[in-house]
């Protein structure tokens, strides 16, 4: 073999060294990326010691499908919201189209909002919504200031106007002009009836509350057609005095419009439910997005309809005022006894809705106890009636402060302004995710404008209550979020290792059994 030979040998093997060097580097390469991409999944599942699962959400059957997750939306999100938040929002923005828009764009947001929690669930595939993707995101403690404020200290609050709406309409089917011939103590006496007997239902009898999810759905989805049927039927007779009024009159006040925003949002609350149950959706990475967009666009369907019947109906004039709006609706357009349909179904509506609402705060609250977020004392089950026994009377507790003390306004406002931050917050957690977690598999990824959107209408709900008269209390309910800060640290985490704290926890729990018999 010449010396020429012996080199080009010599090469040839030199360079078929480097290519297997070169594939097994690109290998190694592509497997440090597989297994980035596998923790970066990890992370995103419920913690996990020698393969078991502690997580319990992870025991779950998954038995939710596609039609039964937008039932249950809608089903959540059409309450009493619609029955009666219209007084509250035309009475801000002062003008029929004006109120329209508003709640179009409550749709659009709700949409918006939709989808970044569509993009969040599929995932973060664990229950819990809120609460679960902060603790994801950012750690323990913002998901527990979002526990601490809006289920344990104000969980409640946006229950309690469901039950003065009864009220509103249990007297509109007595009285004719009920603002008037109805004074406070009549009014909290009803309330408190009606709300002690919902607590002894969900205490004792929480079964009868499933069982009757159906009537109760399909009544208030009655009400809001008959409300489209009539409303547009009116129309065609050629009654467009009221609705002709357009844009006209428009209050350009911004701390009114901050109102009118709370409200509308208040309406469409419910918009995220599925993904609260994530653990129980059927493939929830494919289902979730469908389940979401396809119950925003029904319920905002309905929900233009709806308002847009009213404001054809009802004059302007009467809308600002604090009336049973359907029960006025139904005597315009199909006399005493369209009224009295009407308000049946609505009282039929929002006894349901406060029934299935108290139900699952108080579950929220004790599965916090599950989790060590609050005493053990609130994770207590009756023997006798298989309740969370200790977790619904502080529910009850807490509530019958809210409906002795609040107005429907101002509890509906306060609701959603405590509450909306929160899924603000986990918007800013997507477009951060997609930045720290760029490789993680996402199913369903959402357009970068909706979190975008979402967060600056959140942060305009925000800061327009401390624009106003009443900023005094925004500013409170930010001291309570900040109250949280060192409750979670000194009671929780408990950093400066305090015994009492257990022995205390461990007497108090041992006397509530006692007295409640529960374990």
């Amino acid at each position: 073999m010449t010396e020429e030979e012996e080199r080009n040998t010599m090469l040839s093997q030199t360079d078929t060294q480097e290519i297997i060097l070169s594939k097994q580097r690109l290998g190694e390469e592509e497997n440090e990326e597989e297994n980035r991409q596998e923790e970066e999944k990890a992370e995103m599942l419920p913690e996990t010691d020698n393969n078991c699962v502690l997580d319990c959400r992870d025991k779950l059957k998954r038995n939710i499908s596609i039609l039964h997750g937008i039932a249950l939306v809608v089903g959540t999100v059409i309450g009493t919201g619609i029955f009666i938040t219209p007084n509250s929002i035309t009475r801000r923005v002062n003008a029929p189209a004006t109120s329209i828009m508003v709640w179009f764009a409550g749709g659009c947001v709700a949409a918006t909002g939709g989808l970044v929690f569509s993009e969040l669930g599929a995932m973060i595939p664990l229950s819990g919504a809120e609460v679960a993707y902060l603790r994801k995101i950012y750690g323990p403690l913002p998901a527990f200031l979002s526990f601490w404020l809006t289920r344990f200290l104000l969980g409640s609050m946006s229950n309690a106007p469901v039950v003065m709406g009864f009220a509103r309409y249990f007297w509109s089917l007595l009285y004719d002009n009920p603002q008037e011939e109805v004074n406070w103590w009549m009014d909290k006496a009803l309330v408190m009836v009606v709300f002690f007997i919902l607590v002894a239902i969900v205490l004792c009898r929480p079964t009868l509350i499933l069982n009757c999810i159906v009537f109760f759905t399909t009544a208030k989805v009655l009400a809001l057609i008959v409300i489209i049927v009539a409303g547009f039927v009116y129309l065609a007779k050629g009654h467009t005095e009221n609705i002709s009024r357009g844009f006209h009159g428009t209050n350009t006040d911004p701390e009114q419009w901050g109102d009118a925003w709370n409200a509308v949002i208040y309406s469409y609350g419910g918009w995220n439910q599925v993904c609260s149950m994530t653990s129980e959706v059927k493939n929830p990475q494919r289902n979730i997005p469908i389940i979401v967009v396809s119950s925003v666009a029904i319920v905002t369907f309905l929900y233009l309809l709806t308002i847009t019947s009213f404001h054809i109906v009802v004059p302007l004039e009467v809308m600002v005022l604090n009336t049973a709006v359907a029960s006025e609706f139904g005597l315009r357009t199909m006399g005493e006894a369209g009224k009295v349909v009407l308000a049946v179904g609505v009282v039929i509506s929002t006894l349901g809705c406060a029934q299935c609402a108290f139900l699952t705060e108080a579950r929220c609250i004790h599965a916090g106890a599950a989790e060590g977020l609050i005493p053990s004392c609130f994770g207590l089950v009756s023997k006798r009636f298989k309740t969370p026994i200790v977790s619904i009377l502080y529910f009850a507790a807490i509530e019958t402060i809210f409906l002795l003390i609040g107005g429907i306004d101002f509890l509906i406002s306060s609701s959603s302004f405590i509450q909306f931050p929160f899924s603000v917050a986990c918007s800013a957690g997507l477009i951060l995710m997609r930045i720290t977690h760029p490789n993680i598999d996402r199913p369903y990824k959402a357009p970068l404008i909706c979190p975008i959107l979402f967060i600056i209408f959140g942060l305009f709900v925000f800061i327009m209550p401390f624009l106003g008269e009443d900023w005094m209390i925004s500013v409170i309910w930010v001291v309570l979020v900040l109250l949280g800060v060192p409750v979670f640290y000194l009671l929780v985490e408990n950093v400066c290792k305090w015994e009492f704290l257990k022995r205390w926890d461990g007497k108090a729990r041992d006397a509530l059994a006692k007295l409640f018999n529960s374990d």
